[in-house]
Formats: structure tokens, sequence, C-alpha cells
């Protein structure tokens, strides 16, 4: 895996994480009945109240309620503390007991800087915000980036190998706002994230769905090592597989409907034209464009052609 990401002559095309043990802190396992599988519905450190969707797909969930009524209440916003010791605590134990000589350990946070800024505020307020009320807009954003960063700060002393952030800003036609928005607001947070972490030796996976090819660059830019899902439904795989060689290692890019809705010999010929595209001189790690429950026999039809094609 390491050899893959450092564009060192890697072998084989992997199929998923190889070798990776992923824990969220205590604060990020949010969709995930904060930690409890048995909940229902549940409310996060922030405020924000989640159900769960459906039990089929263990851990999805939408948010019901969003406690950040309006932008003017900002500074009246009660932000859970990152300094709370007890965040790190389960991560601590689960680091305990990973054999790090043969393992990769991965912290992971679905929700940093723009999901977590509309999870407060509801995603039509916010995107409504950033046009009507910039400076409020910014005002939440940065006060999310101070939690953020003393949570990676203390992430780095517990010395992970990858940090997995998630900041989805993509529909399945374009990003959910101008770019210009995006790249004055979101990327230099997100930015000086990153940094923290590379200045640290620590790996950073990116987890953007829809389409992203119009941020591409600015991604690669940013420094990310590996960007997670390409959602192949949305994006130019030729174009971003293009401008990330030898730069940036694509993860997923194979699509969930196909996989989800036809038969294993579809998902076959799918996977072998997926490995030509993405495959192509390495940094690729094979895998659908989204986690769902799919039929057994498409993703082992999966893996047995990335095992027979996948070697570099």
């Amino acid at each position: 895996m390491l050899r893959l990401l450092r564009f060192n002559e890697p072998e084989y095309i992997p199929f998923g994480l190889e070798a990776v043990e992923s824990f969220s802190h205590r604060d990020a396992m949010f969709f995930r009945g904060n930690g409890d599988s048995s909940l229902r519905e549940w409310t996060d450190i922030w405020g924000v109240r989640f159900r769960l969707a459906d039990e089929k797909f263990g851990d999805s969930a939408y948010p019901v309620s969003h406690p950040l009524l309006s932008l003017d209440d900002i500074e009246k916003f009660n932000f859970p503390d990152p300094n709370d010791p007890g965040i790190m605590e389960n991560v601590k134990k689960g680091i305990n007991s990973v054999d790090r000589s043969s393992r990769l350990v991965m912290l992971s946070n679905p929700a940093f800087m723009f999901v977590r800024s509309w999870l407060l505020h509801g995603m039509e307020n916010l995107l409504a915000g950033m046009i009507a009320e910039p400076e409020n807009v910014e005002l939440l954003l940065e006060k999310i980036y101070l939690y953020q960063e003393v949570i990676i700060k203390r992430s780095m002393e517990l010395k992970p190998d990858i940090i997995h952030f998630g900041d989805d800003a993509g529909i399945t036609k374009a990003l959910m706002m101008n770019p210009v928005i995006w790249r004055k607001m979101i990327k230099p947070r997100l930015k000086k994230i990153i940094d923290l972490c590379k200045n640290s030796g620590v790996i950073v996976l990116m987890h953007c769905c829809g389409r992203v090819d119009e941020i591409i660059d600015d991604i690669i830019e940013m420094g990310v090592d590996i960007l997670n899902p390409i959602q192949a439904g949305a994006n130019d795989l030729r174009m971003i597989k293009n401008k990330s060689k030898g730069k940036l290692t694509l993860y997923g890019g194979m699509d969930s409907h196909t996989i989800m809705t036809s038969d294993s010999g579809t998902v076959s010929a799918l996977t072998e034209k997926i490995l030509g595209i993405l495959g192509e001189d390495g940094g690729y790690i094979a895998s659908p464009d989204q986690g769902l429950p799919f039929p057994r026999e498409n993703i082992e039809a999966m893996k047995k052609v990335v095992a027979e094609k996948g070697m570099l």
C-alpha cells in the first residue's frame, strides 16, 4: 500500500484499503448513533438530530433537525470543546490493539468543513448564506476550523499513518456551489488542516462525493494523497486520471448502480474497463464508488478481475 501511495513501482492494484485499520474519535461517530448501533434516533455533540434511514444499511442515517437556526446566532452557539479528554479515548484503546508492524492506522471523520457547516445550519440555508451572508458563513466555517484544528493536533499525538476526512462538495452534475466560492471559503481551511497532517508525515485521504473535476487541480494542489470515491457517473474518469498521474492516488471509480443491479458478468466487464482507465501506471485503489450492501457474487467477481488483471 505504501509503495502504491508513493508511486514507487507497486506490484499490483489493491482492492480496497489493504492492511488498514480505521478508527473514529467519539464525536466523529455521529452517523453511527454516536457509537451505539442500537439507536434509531440520536443527537450528536453539535446538537444535530439524526434518524436511521433503514436498518438494512446499518449506518445510513440522515439529519432531521439543524440547531443553528440563524447565522446571526453563531457567537451565541454552544460549539463543542475539542479539548474534551473523552473524545480520543476509544481511538487510543483501538490503536493499542493494532500490530503496527504490519497494519496502517487510519483516523476518520466523515464531516469536516462544508459538511459540518450544513449539518449545523441546513443545506439550503447554508448555500443561500454563502451568497447573502458570506461574512457570517466565513465566521461559521472559521469556528468549525478551529475545532477541527485542535482535533487534528490531538490526532497527530497518536501517530496515525492516515487521516481520512469527508467533505462532500458535489452532486452528480456539478459542485453544490460555484467553485470560486469553494476556493474562497472551503479550500483555505482544508489546506491548513492538510498541511498539519503532511508536516507530520501523515497520508491524507479525502472523501468528496459527486462531480469534482472542476476542483481536481485544487485537490492535487492542497496535497491530498488519496481521493475517494471518484463517482463514476459524475466525473470524466480519463481526465481525472490524466491530471492525477504521479500526484494523487484515486480510490473508487466503479459505478455502484451497475454493481448493485447487474449480473456478475456485467460487473466483471465493468471492472476490467475501469482498471484500464484508472489503473494505468498505478496510483489506483479498486473499489465501488459508494458503500452499499452489494450482492456477494458481484463483489467476488470484482475481486477476481482485480486479482487477475491488476498486476502492474
